[in-house]
């Protein structure tokens, strides 16, 4: 007899098996975390119910989990779309196999490590530029002090404070202080963010 499911639950299904064996492993892992924790955080439902106008139950506080992982790991991804390999990128920039490797080591090239490789986001490539890159990219690697990952978010995102264009867009209008004034004012706020976990509640 066929099981026949919500469509809801059959998207998520679908969702999951769209992932690679090792996001699927984080997946459930994760959830395993999650179901085997019993206790109810009174924080966190005061915020879903500040949020939302009522509180979840343990099962839907779960889907909603599984559902944000899912999607965060879809957002990867795309992100990491039409990535190069370090030797593509070596066969590009008519280096050695290693110097990908050391420019990631250096803050010249941004790469993900994805599956036990390094993927290295094919925009940040530019034959006008610096040493094959965009200008000023490795100027703004430098001064972000997050991680590869916040770097690739965040240089990909439309910003305020860019009018709405990306980092990445700015970068390539030339405008390079702007971008490096933006990402300064990102470090300074996760510093903040990091002072004030450390304060007494």
């Amino acid at each position: 007899m066929a099981i026949v499911l919500d469509p809801h639950t059959a998207q998520h299904l679908e969702t999951f098996q769209t992932l690679t064996p090792i996001e699927q492993s984080i997946v459930t892992q994760a959830l395993q975390q999650i179901t085997s924790t019993t206790a109810v955080d009174p924080t966190a439902d005061a915020l879903a119910e500040s949020i939302a106008g009522r509180t979840f139950t343990r099962q839907e506080r779960i889907q909603l989990e599984m559902d944000t992982l899912a999607r965060h790991f879809q957002h990867r991804r795309q992100l990491l779309d039409r990535s190069l390999s370090a030797s593509q990128v070596a066969q590009l920039l008519g280096t050695s196999r290693q110097t990908p490797h050391d420019r990631v080591s250096g803050q010249t090239l941004l790469a993900i490590k994805d599956n036990g490789k390094l993927c290295f986001p094919a925009w940040q490539f530019d034959p006008a530029g610096s040493d094959g890159v965009i200008d000023g990219l490795p100027a703004v690697l430098k001064a972000l002090a997050i991680s590869d990952y916040g770097k690739l978010n965040w240089l990909t995102r439309a910003n305020p404070y860019l009018e709405d264009t990306t980092p990445i867009q700015a970068l390539k209008a030339g405008q390079k202080e702007r971008v490096l004034n933006t990402a300064a004012a990102v470090c300074q706020q996760a510093a903040l963010d990091n002072h004030l976990d450390f304060l007494p509640t």
